[in-house]
């Protein structure tokens, strides 16, 4: 059995975690705070989350070629502190990430983004653990700036 490849990122935002939770409940926000490239668009999203929601992502890795869809369904819901969502059908052949929000302050919240995946063994180290390590900084300053913002 191949080893699951494990990383995680974090940010303190400006806001009680009650605010940091109801923007997580749109799923319309990871269009929002993901880089240009892969693009990323959600596809029919749902109206609200729960656990067992599903919803599918869609990646456009190139210009003009075919993109990847890739569902994910909530498998936890805990309101307000913490959520997981995992690849039903996707690019990876395993994918975990769980979002966690807790409060520092009444005004101020870490949100902590852990995420575990494989992908190809042989790829993972060294592809598509730097790629997926930019992206979520990325998307984490972005997250911190909307809701700041």
């Amino acid at each position: 059995m191949w080893t699951l490849e494990r990383f995680e990122v974090s940010a303190t935002v400006g806001r009680p975690v009650e605010q940091v939770w109801a923007a997580h409940e749109d799923v319309r926000l990871l269009e929002r705070i993901s880089p240009p490239f892969p693009a990323v668009r959600v596809v029919d999203p749902p109206t609200r989350c729960a656990e067992g929601t599903r919803f599918t992502v869609h990646l456009e890795i190139l210009p003009q070629a075919p993109g990847i869809d890739w569902l994910v369904e909530i498998v936890s819901w805990e309101a307000p502190r913490r959520f997981i969502d995992r690849q039903v059908r996707g690019p990876f052949t395993h994918w975990e990430h769980i979002h966690q929000f807790s409060p520092l302050t009444d005004d101020s919240t870490l949100i902590v983004e852990s995420i575990r995946f494989e992908f190809n063994p042989l790829l993972d180290a060294a592809l598509v653990r730097p790629a997926l390590d930019w992206m979520f900084q990325w998307r984490m300053r972005n997250l911190v700036a909307a809701l700041e913002g």
